[in-house]
This record gives C-alpha cells, sequence and structure tokens, in this order.
C-alpha cells in the first residue's frame, strides 16, 4: 500500500500539468478565458501595466491578443466595456 501513494501522487502531478495549457497564437481572448486555460494572472497584469491601463477587475473583462511562444504571450487590446464573450475553442473571443 505504501508504494501505491507516491505512483497515484505522481499521476495526480501529470495530471495537473497536462491541464494547463497556452493560448492559441492569433486569437483574441477575455482575460477570464485565459484565467480558466492557465495560470495567465501575472502575464495579465503586465500587459495591463505596458499598456499603462488600470485593472478594474483583475482583468478578467479586458480582450488580450495571444502572441504564442513557449509562454503564451500575451497583448492587451482593449477593456469590455459591456463585457467580454467566450466565443469558444479556436475561434477569438469578443467584446459584448
Amino acid at each position: 500500500m505504501k508504494t501505491s501513494l507516491p505512483i497515484i501522487l505522481f499521476t495526480l502531478t501529470l495530471t495537473t500539468n497536462t491541464l494547463a495549457r497556452n493560448c492559441t497564437p492569433g486569437l483574441n481572448y477575455c482575460g477570464r478565458t485565459l484565467l480558466s486555460i492557465g495560470k495567465y494572472q501575472p502575464q495579465i497584469d503586465q500587459s495591463l501595466a505596458d499598456a499603462g491601463v488600470g485593472e478594474a477587475d483583475g482583468g478578467a473583462d479586458d480582450l488580450f491578443h495571444c502572441v504564442g511562444g513557449s509562454n503564451g504571450v500575451i497583448s492587451f487590446l482593449k477593456y469590455c466595456v459591456n463585457g467580454c464573450k467566450d466565443e469558444g475553442s479556436g475561434v477569438s473571443d469578443v467584446c459584448n
């Protein structure tokens, strides 16, 4: 029984690591969508700071462009005044 615990923990680690993914280069993403696919909060914060934009809701209703690369680099596009809409996998998100 003792040997099964390390195996279970290792499997959980692999599963957790595969759940996080990068954005798809060329697509636009709501901040909320980026947060659901990976640990994007630091990149969202940096992107907003680089654009000189204040943060109202952690970037959740902001629209970002996926530049890509190994870390899924993003750039700020605009704040969605009426909220941001997730258009689904493989399609750019849009402002409402």
